[in-house]
């Protein structure tokens, strides 16, 4: 909170610090005087100290409805950070400039992790407030008890605001969501770093839950297989497996009240597969496009060049990755020698891309 100034023609009294690690960043303490902008025209940020405030600092100021501010001078003092969790008291734990509530059970990340999966699956029925009604009455104390509510309509109806139209468009909506790919089930746990295009990536790989939660039992082959595929490091492979093994029986459960569907797949006979391409230089069309081609074919797209490339795609200025290239003897092709390994089919009959998304809990 500060006292109200006016930013870009808003009268603004609420500020983002974002983290533990920008207040010590900036060397704040409360009652510091401060500069205040409005991040895209939007978002008020504090982006500097200007030194400690002075009670005439606080003369001439108003509210944005026009009352005056009558607040004190604070006296002078140090941020004091939180090591407790404020909802379930846990310690909490440092994660670079972040403080994390690492207790599963928490309520908090409870519901937020309901919110999460019910954006990622677009169910609008439930939100911030209902989610919190949700878990404190008892009625879901996890993301499978959001498929059992059905068997409880009763204790469901007796929550604030929820009439028996309310309680019937929320069953059916759940009860419509049911259906999804793997990807989708793994990127709407909300598991760190793992979002739509990422759980996409590993299901390419791996074709099951049951096949995921297997390799939870030999770790170290697990990782090597994960690693392989294109983007895909040691630390996600390592955060899937970790978020997979901590949440291991709540998945479970999750997983039997759904129902799992097979996504479109790339063609795994097509004229490219089993070769992988890196693409570089300024080409005719977009290079995404040009990976999208391959991809359809059955080829392989990575974003480096090694020894194991079967071809670098090669454009105008194309720079380091084309010098590489020939110094490791990988095959260096234009768009028209690619043109003819599909067959005269480039860029003819484009799938379209997966729309990413954001967010994770």
């Amino acid at each position: 909170r500060i006292a109200p100034v006016i930013v870009s023609g808003v009268t603004v009294e609420n500020t983002t610090l974002h983290n533990k690690g920008e207040v010590e960043r900036l060397g704040m303490s409360i009652g510091d005087k401060v500069r205040v902008v409005r991040r895209g025209d939007v978002i008020p940020k504090i982006i500097e100290v200007l030194g400690r405030a002075t009670v005439g600092d606080l003369k001439g100021r108003t509210h944005s409805d026009g009352s005056p501010f009558n607040q004190e001078l604070p006296e002078a003092s140090e941020i004091i950070v939180p090591t407790k969790c404020p909802r379930c008291e846990t310690t909490l734990a440092v994660d670079g400039a972040f403080l994390k509530c690492i207790n599963l059970d928490c309520p908090s990340r409870l519901e937020r992790t309901i919110l999460y999966w019910c954006r990622k699956l677009e169910l609008d029925g439930i939100g911030e407030k209902l989610a919190e009604q949700l878990c404190s009455s008892g009625l879901v104390s996890s993301l499978a008890d959001l498929y059992r509510l059905d068997e409880r309509k009763r204790e469901l109806l007796s929550l604030d605001r929820m009439a028996e139209k309310s309680a019937n468009n929320l069953l059916k909506e759940l009860e419509n969501s049911k259906s999804m790919t793997l990807s989708m089930f793994i990127s709407a746990l909300g598991l760190p770093r793992i979002g739509p295009e990422i759980a996409t990536l590993i299901c390419s790989e791996v074709e099951t839950l049951e096949e995921l939660i297997d390799m939870l039992q030999h770790r170290e082959e697990a990782v090597e297989r994960l690693v392989k595929i294109d983007r895909i490091g040691e630390v996600v492979a390592n955060l899937l497996l970790d978020g997979i093994s901590d949440r291991k029986e709540s998945i479970i459960d999750l997983y039997s009240k759904i129902i799992i569907v097979e996504g479109r797949k790339t063609i795994s006979q097509g004229t490219l597969n089993g070769e992988t391409f890196c693409i570089t230089g300024t080409l005719s069309r977009p290079r995404k496009e040009i990976a999208l081609s391959i991809k359809a074919q059955g080829g392989k797209v990575v974003s480096s060049v090694s020894g194991n490339l079967d071809f670098l795609v090669s454009g105008d200025s194309s720079g380091s990755k084309m010098e590489k290239a020939t110094r490791l003897g990988v095959k260096i092709i234009g768009e028209d020698q690619l043109d003819d390994l599909l067959g005269g089919g480039i860029l003819t009959d484009i799938p379209k891309p997966r729309q990413s998304t954001l967010g994770e809990f």
